[in-house]
């Protein structure tokens, strides 16, 4: 997961200035794929996309008790409040992994989940 790290931090992604194009796909796939891992292990933790305002990177990925979100559809988790997705409430609890999120993400890294993006950038004539 090439972006992994740069998703974690408002400084990644070179402080927000080096945002590569398919990272907001790359962003979904991870969110989609690790919280059905995460599910089928039992883990009381989900990801969710958050689109941070201003300066700095603006996608970043939470992780939220599953509790908090078992109703929302798990596509609106994947996607941002930007594109409509999950808007997280302003008191939410801290998630810290378990082990069971821990080894969802490891197994993530170990199945290439970059290969389920593909980008296709175009310029057009004027």
């Amino acid at each position: 997961m090439k972006y992994w790290d740069d998703f974690q931090s408002k400084w990644g992604f070179s402080d927000g200035d080096a945002m590569p194009p398919d990272a907001w796909a790359c962003r979904m796939v991870y969110i989609r794929e690790i919280n059905k891992l995460a599910r089928k292990k039992g883990s009381k933790v989900r990801l969710a996309a958050y689109d941070r305002q201003g300066a700095h990177n603006c996608y970043l990925i939470f992780s939220v008790p599953a509790d908090l979100v078992a109703r929302v559809p798990p596509q609106k988790l994947c996607v941002g409040q930007w594109r409509k997705g999950w808007n997280p409430p302003d008191d939410l609890p801290d998630a810290p992994h378990d082990d069971a999120m821990t080894e969802a993400i490891q197994e993530a890294f170990d199945a290439n989940l970059d290969n389920l993006v593909e980008t296709d950038i175009r310029v057009k004539a004027a």
